[in-house]
This record gives structure tokens, C-alpha cells and sequence, in this order.
């Protein structure tokens, strides 16, 4: 039962995370992308943290990245499915691009 309601809760938002947000004008959408995440995957584990691209190191984002190793790969997909179908409805698609989910 302490899994779960650790799962659920809402992850820490490191201050790095926030200033980046607020740089690329994403502050607002936030929380809305942390949510579908957790809507995606309501049973596994979150951190938010920001992710630089491993080919352009200019290019940072903000990682969302879920504890998915107690998933099944239907429960993997459904949630991908509900990730992509709903990041576009909660943030437009020339923000999207800075928020990242990633399976561990």
C-alpha cells in the first residue's frame, strides 16, 4: 500500500526544472504534463528532471521518467498511448517538444 501511495504522489520538481520551464515559456503546462503522465502510468513511480539530447548537446528537455520495470508491455503501451494522444491536448505541439517521457 506505501508503493502505491508513493507512486501516486506528486513528484519533486527540482529547481533546476522550474527555471528551465520558466526560460522556454513552459511554466504553465507543467503540471498538465505531469499529470497525463501520471494518468499514463498511475501505478508507477515519477521523477521530473532535466535531460539534455545525447546527439545535440544544445538541445535540453524536461524528463519525465517513470519507474515502468513492474509494467507489462501492454500496460507500456497503453500508457504510451495515452501519453501521446493527450501531450498535445494539455500543451501545444511547439512545446511538447521540451517535455520527454522515458521509461526506467
Amino acid at each position: 500500500m506505501n508503493g502505491s501511495i508513493a507512486a501516486l504522489s506528486r513528484p519533486a520538481i527540482p529547481a533546476e526544472v522550474q527555471e528551465f520551464a520558466a526560460e522556454k515559456g513552459v511554466s504553465r503546462y507543467l503540471n498538465a504534463v505531469i499529470d497525463l503522465a501520471r494518468q499514463a502510468f498511475p501505478s508507477s513511480g515519477l521523477c521530473v528532471s532535466l535531460g539534455q539530447d545525447a546527439e545535440d548537446a544544445m538541445h535540453r528537455y524536461i524528463a519525465l521518467d517513470v519507474d515502468a520495470g513492474g509494467e507489462t508491455t501492454d500496460e507500456l503501451l497503453a500508457g504510451q498511448r495515452i501519453w501521446s494522444s493527450g501531450v498535445g491536448r494539455v500543451c501545444p505541439p511547439r512545446h511538447a517538444v521540451y517535455f520527454v517521457l522515458d521509461w526506467q
